[in-house]
């Protein structure tokens, strides 16, 4: 899987640019609320400490070294709660970069994280749609296992009882009842030309670089 991080390089941006950056910050945070809900720095507090920089910044230019300290504090005090925001923004994308370039931070280059063998997925669903004998699943994703492709095999009549995987192929036994397979990527999956009034079993299970999942549980549908 690849993960990417919020930067922090601006910590060595100089006064203009770090204005510039905060605005960004603060209107992708705080107008996304969908988003980011709950940011540890409420809005008014963000504004304050902003604001205190922006007047040190505007002191230090105009009178120089005399107010050199001050903006100093003022820019640090503005750095830890930009910081703050880093860790909160990072929990919140969990190494999404339109997440974190949503929040006004740079995402960081990307980096290959190792893939992890895949649990059985539990939480799925199939439903019958408006269209007749057509049956649709949906496939929770998984999140920090890598490049993953979703499958769904669906039984006509009874359920499986013998399924096997042999060299990353699934294979049907001739005694099987009638199978349907959908080995494309996606995690929506829709079955269509079913029998009225016959039941479906529906499987799903997943495969990334170094594993093929357990079987789930069937899910069972009447098709209409």
């Amino acid at each position: 899987m690849k993960k990417s991080n919020c930067l922090v390089s601006f910590h060595r941006y100089r006064s203009s640019q770090l204005d510039s950056f905060t605005n960004r910050v603060q209107n992708g945070i705080y107008t996304n609320p969908s988003v980011f809900a709950t940011p540890p720095v409420p809005l008014v507090d963000f504004t304050a400490v902003f604001t205190l920089f922006l007047q040190a910044a505007a002191d230090y230019l105009q009178y120089g070294i005399t107010k050199r300290t001050a903006y100093m504090v003022a820019k640090g005090d503005l750095i830890e709660m930009l910081d703050t925001l880093v860790v909160y923004v990072n929990g919140i994308a969990d190494g999404d970069v339109s997440i974190i370039a949503l929040s006004g931070f740079d995402p960081s280059r990307e980096v290959s994280q190792p893939s992890q063998p895949l649990p059985k997925i539990e939480n799925y669903t199939a439903k019958r749609t408006d269209n007749s004998g057509e049956v649709v699943v949906s496939i929770p994703a998984f999140v920090g296992y890598g490049v993953v492709n979703y499958c769904c095999i669906c039984s006509e009549d009874v359920p499986l009882t013998n399924f096997t995987f042999i060299n990353g192929k699934f294979v049907i036994n001739p005694d099987d009842p009638r199978v349907y397979q959908d080995f494309n990527k996606t995690r929506r999956k829709v079955f269509s030309g079913l029998t009225p009034g016959k039941v479906y079993y529906f499987y799903v299970f997943a495969i990334n670089s170094v594993s093929v999942s357990p079987f789930s549980d069937a899910k069972q549908v009447m098709a209409a």
